[in-house]
């Protein structure tokens, strides 16, 4: 289900990966000296003005030998952070070039550029990516490609945490307080707009859509929690979706990705056991897409196995913020492949189990071993339709963490 990628590429994204974080660091002590540091007379002295932008100064007191200090340290420590950003900027570029050369990633540029603009408008931690585009994040922490084409998507969802509106404006750019997160979108495309009786949606010239989603709060109380993350008639409506309090809730996963182009970000989504789970409860949804179960499925299916090879550490028992009814030992058995449940009935050759979470026929003729009701059974089918019968494991839940 995935294949890993070739040493040369692993290599240098662990090197650009690192001058990414590098410049991200020196980005954040440049944005320190922003603004500049001069002499102001008023009256019959000079004052130390420090102005931050057009609207924002202070005073820093009187001239003396304490302040010309401070004016010497800000010049050279402004000059040696810029220098230092430069330089930075330009091995990034480097890096980026080599990237697209060795196909280090395959995270859709229009993603990339999305989660950059995010960041620079210091939004970051309000937003995570769930849905399809997160197996990039998460097959780049394996250093595998999932394979086939459960990646493909043309959308990206944005969970908004709207548990944190409160400091979304301080925490907010000053362009996205005017113009709101359409805004912000528009600096990495200005193709994108809201579309028209869906405006949780924007969609760019080449059919790539944007969904903003939110929680559904539980009480009447928490839902008169805005739509809005700014008042803005030509921003975006988040729709309301049930149960998101379960992926808001669930750890968080962080991971630089790398787009076709070479280009870097760092994407915030959901830890990939709550992936997994979530996929498989969409897939029983009796009012899911019938067209998008089987992908669900698959997808549920591929990180499962991924987790179990190459990320062991992440045991799915430990997982609480995911109900216990999503994470059981039927759900485990029907990711690995298997129906796990008690026989209900055999009759007219059709043997039917109860897997707790919908009824299974089974043709016994395609069984190994013969069924009677009240049987609890894992049965589990090869490639050639058999089903191979097995006594059903203890169940572990009484024992699981908490």
């Amino acid at each position: 289900m995935f294949t890993d990628i070739n040493e040369a590429s692993a290599k240098q994204y662990i090197d650009a990966e690192q001058t990414w974080k590098a410049l991200l660091v020196a980005e954040r002590r440049a944005a320190n000296y922003r603004g500049s540091m001069f002499w102001k007379r008023t009256g019959e002295r000079e004052y130390l003005c420090r102005q931050y932008n057009a609207l924002q100064s202070k005073s820093l007191g009187a001239r003396t030998p304490e302040t010309e200090l401070i004016l010497s340290e800000f010049k050279q420590g402004k000059a040696e952070a810029e220098s230092n950003y430069k330089g930075l900027l330009e091995v990034v570029e480097r890096h980026r070039r080599v990237n697209t050369a060795l196909r280090v990633g395959r995270t859709p540029n229009t993603v990339i550029n999305l989660l950059e603009e995010i960041r620079k408008a210091g939004l970051q931690d309000h937003f995570l990516v769930i849905g399809t585009n997160a197996l990039y994040a998460y097959e780049t922490h394996a250093g595998v490609r999932l394979n086939g084409d459960i990646t493909a998507t043309t959308d990206v969802d944005l969970l908004w945490d709207s548990r944190k509106r409160i400091t979304l404006l301080s925490d907010g750019d000053e362009h996205f307080s005017k113009h709101g997160l359409l805004g912000i979108i528009k600096k990495a495309d200005a193709s994108f707009e809201l579309q028209t009786g869906s405006e949780y949606r924007a969609v760019n010239s080449s059919g790539y859509m944007i969904d903003l989603i939110k929680r559904r709060p539980r009480s009447l109380f928490d839902d008169k929690e805005p739509q809005q993350l700014i008042k803005n008639k030509n921003d975006f409506w988040a729709t309301k979706i049930i149960n998101m309090d379960w992926l808001l809730s669930a750890p968080r996963f962080r991971q630089v990705v790398v787009g076709v182009n070479g280009g870097m970000s760092e994407m915030l989504t959901i830890d990939p056991r709550a992936f997994v789970l979530y996929k498989m409860y969409l897939s029983e949804k009796e009012d899911r897409d019938p067209v998008k179960k089987p992908r669900d499925i698959a997808q549920a299916r591929a990180m499962f196995n991924l987790i179990q090879e190459r990320l062991p550490h992440l045991a799915f028992e430990k997982i609480s913020s995911i109900p216990e009814r999503l994470r059981n030992d039927e759900v485990m058995s029907a990711l690995q492949g298997a129906f796990l449940g008690k026989i209900e009935s055999v009759e007219n050759g059709i043997a039917i189990q109860n897997t707790g979470r919908k009824m299974i026929e089974h043709k016994v003729v395609n069984l190994d071993k013969e069924l009677k009701a009240g049987d609890r059974v894992q049965i589990v089918y090869g490639g050639n339709g058999r089903g191979s019968v097995k006594d059903a494991p203890l169940n572990k839940s009484q024992g699981m963490e908490r």
